[in-house]
């Protein structure tokens, strides 16, 4: 954003009467600018005074506000507003706040929107980028695009901060390191004590507002999930740390990952090649608990390596592009690092959609029963609340609910990855399986359904 000149006055040092000597001082030069500009402060302060005037707000306004909400067919009223709303903030001495009602990137958003909604959005958003305001995402944080009151807080104290800092000349958008530089200033608003809440910070009480949306959004159908949520909400408010074992643990998939190597072609359905698998059944780090009829010599022959290519794939390492599936800067990373491949793993830990559901539910499950669970125990209790959540699916015009066995089928991918992983133990045999987590297992679930449960919302429910 181009260089704007400092306020001489903070907003908290004026009221109301400073408002209104200003709009008289207008009026005595254009009585219509000083109408226009009466409307402009009610629309920017709502009737909470001057003291809640801010960057964050006035570009809000400018840049979303005045091209969306106003119902008019007047041809440059935009500009016109943004005049008016300069014109009191010079009269104010707010003239950097004035200097970007009158900027060239106002303009240039104002002309977006007048091609269309899509475009304006787009340059609104680059328009906000540029500010410097705009709190980033952080490496243990991510922004909602639907936030609850306290996130919105936690923002608005975030941009706050970013724009003191600019305008105190830590940082300059734009230069050298300003990245850094943004990232740190929205980490320390984000930790900083909560106003009204003792002994929390923002981010505390951002992560406590998410998890108890969480809850809220399955009470009323299902009493056993809705409990069981609120029973490990407690041990989701902190970010859990990897235990002793754990690199060890993942040393199947970033085994398979470093082998996996810059890419590798696919078939046409899209399944890995014969001689890469039979390459990788040379020397797998993993076992299979039930013995095979003859070696693999196909993708689908393994399922442990095929589980945990899906796995890779949903955690953003490898990529696929046509015939090809290559591995990511993310994936190289990983295999340099096994605390990132932990952290990118364990928020992917189950897959979307139903078998997402039910693998999500049943480390709930596994957790909040603390104990070894039968394989029959654990489906059945699966399935019942997704009964209870209205899952179903229909078969010849027939809408049937989900049965302990489409429990069973969806939960074995992630069964077989977590097993080959060390996070789930088997024993028993196959009419009688029992299911735990390991120590591992436990912080990686916990760490999954942080992430499901604390993180960003991009839906109102």
């Amino acid at each position: 954003m181009t260089e704007t000149a400092r306020n001489r006055f903070e907003t908290s040092s004026l009221c109301e009467q400073d408002v209104s000597d200003a709009i008289a001082r207008i009026a005595a030069r254009d009585p219509e600018v000083a109408r226009e500009a009466g409307d402009v402060y009610e629309s920017l302060t709502w009737g909470e005074g001057p003291g809640v005037l801010s960057q964050a707000g006035l570009q809000h306004w400018l840049w979303y506000v005045v091209p969306t909400k106003y119902i008019t067919d007047e041809v440059g009223y935009m500009g016109q507003l943004a005049g008016a709303a300069a014109a009191l903030l010079d009269e104010l001495g707010l003239h950097a706040y004035a200097a970007i009602c009158r900027s060239p990137e106002t303009a240039a958003v104002h002309a977006a929107f007048d091609r269309s909604d899509s475009e304006g959005i787009s340059a609104l958003r680059k328009a906000m980028q540029r500010s410097g305001i705009d709190p980033p995402d952080l490496a243990d944080f991510e922004w909602s695009s639907v936030m609850g009151p306290e996130e919105a807080s936690a923002r608005s104290a975030a941009q706050d901060a970013l724009e003191r800092a600019i305008a105190a000349g830590e940082f300059a958008v734009g230069g050298r390191g300003w990245r850094s530089a943004q990232g740190a200033v929205a980490t320390a608003a984000l930790d900083g004590d909560h106003p009204i809440l003792p002994g929390q910070s923002w981010r505390t009480a951002v992560i406590t507002e998410r998890l108890e949306r969480w809850i809220a959004a399955v009470e009323g159908r299902s009493e056993q999930l809705s409990a069981a949520r609120a029973r490990v909400a407690n041990r989701l408010l902190h970010r859990v740390e990897p235990p002793a074992g754990a690199q060890e643990s993942l040393g199947p998939v970033l085994w398979l990952l470093e082998r996996f190597g810059d890419e590798q072609t696919l078939t046409q359905a899209g399944y890995l090649k014969r001689a890469f698998v039979q390459s990788v059944q040379r020397d797998r780090p993993w076992t299979y608990r039930y013995e095979l009829d003859r070696p693999p010599r196909t993708e689908t022959d393994d399922v442990v390596l095929y589980h945990l290519r899906r796995w890779l794939q949903r955690a953003g390492a490898l990529q696929k592009r046509k015939t090809l599936l290559r591995r990511t800067a993310a994936g190289t990373e990983m295999t340099a690092d096994w605390h990132k491949a932990w952290d990118r793993l364990t928020r992917h830990l189950a897959p979307s959609g139903w078998d997402g559901f039910v693998a999500e539910t049943a480390v709930l499950h596994l957790i909040d029963r603390g104990r070894e669970l039968s394989h029959d125990e654990l489906t059945t209790s699966v399935a019942a609340v997704a009964v209870d959540m209205s899952w179903a699916s229909t078969v010849g015009g027939v809408q049937e609910m989900p049965s302990a066995m489409e429990v069973s089928w969806a939960l074995s991918e992630s069964l077989s990855a977590w097993t080959a992983c060390d996070l789930v133990v088997e024993s028993g045999d196959w009419q009688d399986r029992r299911l735990a987590l390991t120590e591992v297992g436990v912080a990686a679930a916990l760490t999954y359904l942080r992430h499901v449960g604390a993180g960003p919302r991009d839906t109102p429910w």
